[in-house]
């Protein structure tokens, strides 16, 4: 379907030439495969009323394929649902990740066909990449309107507007940026056909980024209100557990630039989100109680930061200063509800963008079960429920995504409450932020999928994960079984590692990572958990800040395994001392000054310095194969490893000292090192047996490595 229509010689800089050299391809193929020898196939589309019996599907040259060419000549350019027929019977296309919901359907989903627009030239990047000496190679492809009007000009910008020399050669529009600094550097590529008409596309890459990918780093999540004031200053609590402390997006600048995050081995920070939320405290979900919306939760509108955390030029300075550090950023997004006073609700001309029911159903609450209606139900009464469903509010949720990637040159988002939205949705907006830049990877979408304990979580965050899903999504079955085992003590680490391999399992092959965690914003505290008072209300009874040495050990065990486990551990403000907490809003108490922590505290953080930079040092922790050493009741023992590289391993919940053997073959013969005790060992090739102190911590590494002194 591609045709060559001209050619052009080499030329740099904004320059003219006469080359088209291939046309945009203004077909879609569908297809599919009959569930029986003989059986008739056809698709009926939007397009024309969904008139059956639609277009017939023809044997292929790939059996058991059949397919049928759509082309421009038949549907206009734009979005378009469509179904399969089998013998008359309609099913939506399988082998199609992107599904559309359609009023004249009755909300029934079907398949989404986009159809190219033709009549408009298409830029395409190819390839991006960067080498050690921070040098920048990016190259796009152009296809030529259907009148053939060739690429007369093409200009490369940087996003702070600087333009870059391109060079023009055989329909592609090639740059080269040399000397870049650390951190991340956008660019917009621009081409113009003799028309006049443009097509532009955008590129990203980092230099000497803390960590080449998602899955070798450690991710930071941070509540911006709770975190740090302006310059850094610590806060103090707020008067009400519900109302604002004044932090801001400036105090979490101040900690990149001291090097808080780099001393702990972050390589990314999670922030909660921007949004402008209203001034008014407002009740709870039927608690009595008043809040405010320091948390970012409640939009007001969908597309500003909130002046009081910093507005748009702090969440820029916060950026630009983290990604100077080789820091990558997530954003936390929030598109199944907004505010009642958001002008997508307010100014609404109708209802159908959104979920009504009478009574309103508020989650949890009454006869409105989390189980039926939670597609469909309100977190309260004023935060109205999107209507994903609606083709045009979908278009509104995937176009903030991308407009908050473009605006401020993020790395992706955390995606709120996922399973209140058709998986249909979340899957469109990833699809639709990756083609807003290249390489698609750039860009991490990461998703909350909230579910209890239990085995049966495994199928709910499986899910929504897959090549055309999400990237990742929380791993909350194993953070149970952790509580379980360590914080609580009522199960055996035999456990943690069944559900290790059950979930490893059911991961198989979709090429995710999971976010590992020990709590968040939305669960009690570990270290409250640990302690045993972390079922108080948060209100009358909140946990307390206690000086219980058991409860420390307890968490700075939950904290080896978060920091060595595979995945990507993400570590919730406040964890890395210690910080108290029982139910919301209880565990988003501030985060206490660095100088005022007690020496259990201070360990605790010494700890979790020590293994951020050995995991992002260590090839081994952070993508090596975990070998089980040793399970049992109270001691668990493992090895990760790959490249040559081994790192063991070893935890205790035991009062009193422990053993653990670990076989020579494991080890070589080579010295070890424990970078958290300073012990040295030399197995030479036979088995060695280690005492572990009572609730304690080991992990070993070989001492000629580099990660050893790190």
């Amino acid at each position: 379907m591609l045709r060559r229509v001209h050619v052009c010689a080499a030329i740099t800089g904004l320059v003219a030439c006469t080359e088209s050299p291939t046309a945009r391809t203004c077909s879609v193929d569908v297809w599919a495969q009959a569930s029986r020898e003989g059986a008739e196939l056809a698709v009926i589309g939007s397009w024309d009323g969904w008139l059956v019996p639609g277009i017939p599907l023809r044997p292929s040259d790939q059996p058991p394929w059949s397919v049928a060419r759509i082309d421009a000549s038949n549907v206009k350019p734009g979005e378009h649902g469509y179904l399969l027929l089998e013998d008359g019977a309609h099913r939506v296309d399988e082998h199609n990740p992107l599904s559309t919901f359609w009023t004249e359907k009755n909300d029934l989903e079907v398949s989404l066909l986009v159809m190219p627009d033709c009549g408009v030239p298409e830029l395409t990047v190819e390839s991006v990449s960067v080498d050690a000496a921070g040098t920048m190679r990016a190259a796009a492809k152009f296809a030529a309107a259907d009148d053939g009007a060739g690429l007369v000009r093409a200009a490369v910008r940087t996003v702070d507007g600087g333009d870059v020399p391109v060079v023009i050669e055989q329909g592609r529009v090639t740059v080269e940026l040399a000397g870049l600094s650390r951190g991340k550097h956008t660019i917009e590529v621009t081409a113009e056909d003799s028309a006049g008409r443009v097509a532009t596309a955008r590129a990203s890459a980092f230099v000497r980024p803390a960590a080449e990918t998602w899955a070798d780093g450690l991710l930071y999540q941070v509540v911006t209100d709770r975190f740090r004031g302006d310059g850094g200053a610590a806060l103090r609590e707020p008067e009400s557990p519900g109302g604002r402390a004044g932090g801001t997006l400036d105090g979490i600048t101040a900690e990149v630039e001291r090097g808080t995050f780099t001393r702990m081995g972050v390589t990314g920070l999670w922030i909660s989100p921007v949004y402008v939320n209203p001034t008014e405290a407002r009740e709870g979900r039927g608690d009595g109680h008043m809040y405010e919306g320091y948390h970012g939760y409640w939009p007001v509108d969908s597309r500003g930061v909130d002046p009081r955390i910093g507005g748009e030029a702090g969440l820029e300075r916060l950026i630009a200063a983290a990604h100077s550090e080789g820091l990558r950023v997530l954003l936390d997004v929030v598109p199944n509800h907004v505010y009642e006073t958001n002008p997508r609700f307010a100014e609404r001309t109708d209802d159908d963008g959104f979920h009504w029911h009478e009574p309103l159903c508020v989650c949890g609450l009454g006869d409105c079960d989390w189980g039926r209606y939670i597609r469909t139900c309100w977190f309260t009464s004023y935060l109205p429920d999107v209507r994903l469903e609606r083709p045009e509010t979908l278009r509104l949720a995937y176009e903030d995504l991308v407009w908050w990637m473009r605006r401020f040159d993020v790395d992706g988002m955390r995606v709120d409450a996922v399973p209140m939205m058709p998986r249909a949705a979340t899957r469109r907006m990833a699809h639709e932020l990756r083609r807003s830049v290249a390489p698609a990877d750039s860009q991490f979408l990461i998703g909350e999928v909230f579910t209890g304990a239990g085995v049966w979580g495994i199928d709910v965050i499986r899910y929504y994960l897959g090549p055309d899903g999400l990237d990742s999504v929380f791993d909350f079955p194993l953070m149970w079984v952790i509580r379980d085992v360590v914080a609580h003590e009522t199960a055996g680490f035999e456990e943690v590692e069944a559900m290790l391999e059950q979930v490893d399992r059911a991961v198989a092959g979709s090429g995710a990572v999971l976010g590992q965690i020990l709590g968040n914003h939305d669960t009690t505290r570990f270290f409250s958990e640990a302690h045993g008072d972390a079922g108080g209300d948060p209100w009358a009874a909140p946990a307390v800040q206690a000086d219980d040495a058991v409860a420390f050990a307890r968490l700075r065990t939950g904290l080896t395994l978060l920091l060595t486990l595979p995945g990507l551990p993400v570590l919730y403000y406040g964890d890395e001392v210690g910080l108290a907490g029982a139910n919301d809003p209880d565990n988003r108490r501030v985060l206490p000054a660095w100088d005022g922590l007690s020496a259990e505290q201070a360990d605790t953080l010494a700890l979790v310095r020590r293994l951020g930079r050995l995991r992002r040092c260590s090839a081994a922790l952070r993508t090596g194969e975990r070998t089980a050493v040793q399970v049992e009741e109270d001691v668990y023992a493992y090895a990760r490893g790959g490249g040559g590289e081994v790192v063991v391993v070893m935890v205790s919940r035991a009062d009193g000292p422990r053993s653990v053997t670990i076989p020579g073959a494991l080890l070589g013969g080579g010295e070890f090192i424990d970078v958290l005790g300073g012990q040295r060992i030399t197995p030479g090739g036979r088995d060695v047996t280690l005492e572990l102190a009572g609730r304690g911590q080991r992990v070993l590494i070989a001492a000629n490595s580099g990660c050893a002194a790190d």
